[in-house]
């Protein structure tokens, strides 16, 4: 297992750049890797589940995946227009993939065979669910991630022979819908266990030793779990609107029973102080930093975004310019060479070591709201949407003082100036349900930017919002556009090839994920 040191976690509430308090420990020291280890515990197995970089900024995932095919895909980094541009690097989708199986699927295995081994009804067994059911919130998020990328996976089978230690079983593949559908049914459950459960100080104090996300509050769990809950119903509120419809408004309308994600302070995430290697942000941008054109040019430049000074540095003119990827690649490499163009700020980026991995935060749920509120009614969209650019302005500013090693601060803005930045036409929301829906998949889409670019790459699949153009890519030998999927590992199609069949048909670039209506 390769070594990941996190030196402080930081927890608590978030005023103007403080955070409450802070824990020290090492995976390291905490994880049982089965692979090294005869005896192995539930906390160890438990806290290595979090060990995921996919999830924490790590150089590779950025490098080779995060910024060149999701930030492209989604627009939420400046890409030239070269060849072969939209095409996937298999070797790189293959990491991912590996990842996800080897990774967070096989630590729950092990998490859940531990676990089986204690007697039915015994006081161990009863507390240490706690544990399982927190690591399945977790793995069932990354779980939703994978099938957003490529639809149907292997699933339900996926693991068995860790699972059993029997025969090899090659795992077949579950819709993309019914994994979705396995995963909201459980959430559902464990969202009503956690508000019921009354567990032994033991285990919760165990836990808050282990536990690399929420430090061990069990509210915060409860709070990451009826959220993950909402985008995943809104995920599929075009596919299945009623279902949606009730899933959402079943949250939204019992906070006791379903509380969500409500503040900057409760943002899920895996933080990191001084933990991440000096060249994991830095090398991971690497080249490839410039801002986004349309983010910049249309909506944010012209808007006085006060997200702007924390988000992208000024060129050498003191001006900020995005990406346009209409001009002409000789256009956009003379731009380049010339510092015309502005690229994501070093202090709230390329060098931050404290950059956190983030999960999910308030504006995510907050713009989730306004979107509801505005389809079915139930609460004040425009108060929602307001709530959630303040709050992604807030997480922004939080995140460029998180840099305690390089650079200078940037002062968080006045209300005043905030105040206005509402009232811009661009961002101002009006009587318009089509218009309000986009200004609110436009700013949801500024927030996930480039380090939620996942999240950002499927909601414009989902919704089509923002409006981005794409120029078609003749060079391209599977498409001039960008795909709706990626493609199967070769691994997937040549040592699991009789389950591969079964979906070998959808196994295209323009095979849509099943909530994908636009």
């Amino acid at each position: 297992m390769k070594k990941y040191i996190i030196n402080s976690f930081l927890i608590g509430a978030i005023s103007a750049s403080i955070l409450a308090g802070c824990k020290k420990s090492d995976f390291d020291d905490n994880y049982n890797n089965p692979e090294k280890t005869v005896n192995s515990n539930v906390e160890g197995l438990f806290a290595g589940i979090f060990d995921n970089a996919r999830v924490m900024p790590r150089y590779w995932n950025l490098y080779t995946f995060q910024i060149p095919m999701l930030g492209a895909y989604s627009q939420t980094i400046g890409y030239s227009n070269g060849s072969k541009i939209y095409e996937q690097a298999i070797n790189y989708t293959q990491d991912r993939w590996n990842d996800y199986y080897t990774g967070s699927l096989a630590r729950l295995i092990e998490l859940e065979k531990k676990y089986n081994t204690y007697e039915d009804g015994s006081t161990s067994k009863q507390g240490y669910q706690l544990f399982l059911e927190i690591a399945r919130i977790f793995v069932y998020d990354q779980t939703s991630q994978l099938v957003d990328m490529w639809g149907d996976i292997p699933f339900s089978t996926a693991g068995q022979l860790n699972a059993t230690g029997g025969s090899i079983i090659l795992a077949s593949y579950d819709t993309d819908k019914d994994i979705y559908s396995f995963i909201a049914t459980d959430l559902k459950r464990i969202a009503d266990y956690l508000s019921s459960i009354s567990v032994d100080p033991f285990y919760t104090n165990q836990l808050a030793k282990s536990d690399y996300v929420n430090d061990g509050s069990i509210l915060k769990w409860r709070k990451y779990c009826n959220s993950l809950r909402l985008r995943l119903a809104m995920r599929t509120s075009f596919f299945d609107e009623a279902g949606s419809k009730a899933t959402v408004q079943e949250i939204l309308g019992n906070p006791t029973q379903y509380p969500v994600v409500d503040n900057i302070g409760e943002a899920i995430q895996i933080l990191a102080e001084g933990s991440l290697e000096t060249g994991d942000m830095e090398s991971g941008f690497g080249v490839n930093s410039l801002a986004p054109g349309y983010m910049v040019e249309d909506i944010m430049n012209p808007s006085n975004d006060p997200r702007l000074p924390v988000m992208f540095s000024t060129n050498k003119k003191g001006e900020y310019h995005g990406v346009i990827n209409t001009w002409t690649n000789a256009r956009q490499t003379d731009s380049t060479t010339a510092g015309y163009y502005s690229r994501y700020d070093s202090v709230t980026f390329i060098k931050n070591r404290s950059f956190p991995g983030i999960i999910l935060t308030a504006a995510e749920v907050s713009f989730i709201k306004a979107e509801a509120y505005e389809r079915w009614g139930g609460g004040d969209a425009k108060a929602a949407y307001e709530q959630g650019i303040r709050q992604s302005i807030d997480f922004y500013y939080y995140l460029n003082q998180l840099n305690k090693s390089w650079g200078t601060h940037e002062t968080a803005p006045a209300a005043s100036a905030v105040n206005a930045f509402l009232l811009n036409p661009i961002v101002a929301y009006g009587a318009d349900t089509d218009e309000n829906l986009e200004k609110i998949g436009i700013q949801k889409w500024i927030d996930f930017g480039i380090m939620q670019s996942n999240q950002a790459w499927a909601e414009y699949r989902r919704t089509k919002y923002p409006e981005l153009n794409f120029p078609t890519d003749a060079s391209s030998t599977l498409s001039p556009n960008p795909p709706t999927r990626f493609l199967y590992p070769s691994t997937e199609r040549i040592l699991n090839a009789a389950n591969y069949g079964v979906v070998s048909s959808k196994d295209n670039v323009t095979t849509k994920v099943f909530w994908q209506t636009k």
